[in-house]
């Protein structure tokens, strides 16, 4: 058998890998894109609640023309309080002196800090970054006038770019943790998906399998069906119709007893067909196939790919057979091949038994390698593929031989 289902199981997995990647890189680039246009929004609300905050400090200041210090410090300290996005205001007049400022300890110094140009904005407001005695920050600088509407200077209402950052990092802590919880729902619902699409796939490449498995089945019966109507043909044109009767009636018997058999002890059809295949496929090469007692297989014991188990057993019967045809040549000896097949729960024993020329002592532990063959060049496949396999499910392999009277494969598997 030349098809490695192992390729299938790359393929399941290649696809698996393929839809995590997929996952992680939209999730990740959707949540980063998402986080991106917030922060710019912040920044541009940042600068819109200054300029708004601005411009009502600006109005609320005109009705403290009258004010004393003392009186200004209090009013404007009640402001700040219920403003929310503002962190310091300071009002300097045209001396260049703080007559307010949050932090009160500045009350009354010089102002050395940048001095608003408002004749590039007539409103009377703009916004800029800057840097003061706080550190860096936002702040949007308000015009204010007299009674007599002559310019006494102007209004810093101001955001700090650690208040600024404090936010900024709360908007990606927040992006994080959706992408987070985004990534596990997504990889919780793919796997449900995956776990459905892979009983989908299983369940084809096994319908596909168990009909290729019945083609060669039923190639390898039309070859033995052929000869045994040479055999009755024979029989008639000699004169023998009673032996012609008794031979139709015995390959008749034993045909429906051998199938019944394997039908009743093997309930995945991919694996029974391999096995009615390679007993007609037997028969061709004149090998006697037994049925070892207590040949059973339950796929609820456990859980096998049938592309598996068909590459496995197949394999290792192709190679008894091919031992047996090229070792003896004797018309007299007996050849024969036993098959065993047995599950309990958790585990799985498949036993293959010839009676070739045996493996030699010198090469028993090259006979997995990957090329290694008695046979000529172009093989020494099957078995590894096979030892590949079985290590790949996680089962061992084991044979035993004596020279001149055969090879025993075991396969066990534990899960």
């Amino acid at each position: 058998m030349k098809k490695n289902p192992g390729n299938l199981n790359i393929i399941r997995k290649q696809i698996k890998r393929t839809q995590l990647i997929l996952i992680l890189l939209i999730t990740i680039f959707m949540s980063t894109g998402g986080m991106i246009i917030s922060i710019r929004a912040t920044e541009k609300e940042f600068s819109e609640n200054l300029l708004n905050t601005s411009e009502l400090i600006t109005k609320l200041y005109d009705f403290t023309n009258d004010y004393s210090e003392q009186e200004l410090c209090v009013f404007m300290d009640n402001i700040v309080e219920n403003l929310s996005g503002v962190d310091i205001i300071s009002i300097v007049n045209t001396d260049k002196k703080r007559i307010y400022h949050t932090h009160h300890k500045l009350i009354g110094t010089e102002y050395d800090g940048t001095i608003p140009d408002f004749t590039k904005h007539p409103s009377g407001y703009y916004t800029e970054d800057d840097k003061g005695p706080s550190g860096p920050q936002r702040r949007t600088y308000s015009a204010v006038y007299d009674k007599d509407n002559n310019y006494a200077g102007f209004i810093m209402t101001i955001r700090l770019k650690s208040s600024m950052a404090q936010v900024t990092y709360r908007i990606i802590t927040l992006f994080f943790i959706v992408t987070i919880l985004a990534i596990l729902i997504e990889l919780t619902a793919s796997g449900v998906l995956f776990k459905k699409i892979k009983k989908e796939f299983i369940s084809f490449t096994e319908d596909f399998e168990g009909t290729k498995i019945l083609v060669d089945s039923m190639r390898a019966n039309n070859h033995d069906f052929t000869n045994k109507l040479h055999v009755i043909l024979g029989l008639i044109q000699i004169g023998e119709y009673d032996k012609a009767i008794s031979y139709i009636q015995n390959i008749s018997m034993i045909q429906k007893e051998t199938i019944s058999r394997v039908m009743n002890s093997i309930d995945n059809p991919s694996f029974a067909a391999l096995i009615v295949g390679k007993i007609a496929r037997a028969s061709e090469c004149d090998v006697r196939f037994i049925l070892q007692e207590g040949f059973c297989f339950r796929t609820k014991d456990i859980e096998l790919p049938s592309e598996a188990l068909v590459t496995i057993t197949g394999n290792l019967i192709d190679n008894a057979l091919d031992e047996m045809n090229r070792t003896q040549n004797d018309y007299d000896s007996v050849k024969e091949l036993t098959l065993g097949v047995y599950t309990k729960p958790g585990s799985l024993l498949i036993t293959v038994k010839d009676t070739g020329g045996g493996i030699p002592l010198d090469i028993r532990d090259k006979i997995f390698e990957q090329g290694f063959s008695t046979k000529g060049p172009g093989r020494g496949i099957g078995l590894y593929h096979t030892a590949q396999l079985v290590e790949s499910l996680g089962g061992k392999i084991k044979v035993e031989s004596e020279i001149g009277r055969g090879t025993c494969f075991m396969i066990t598997m534990d899960k």
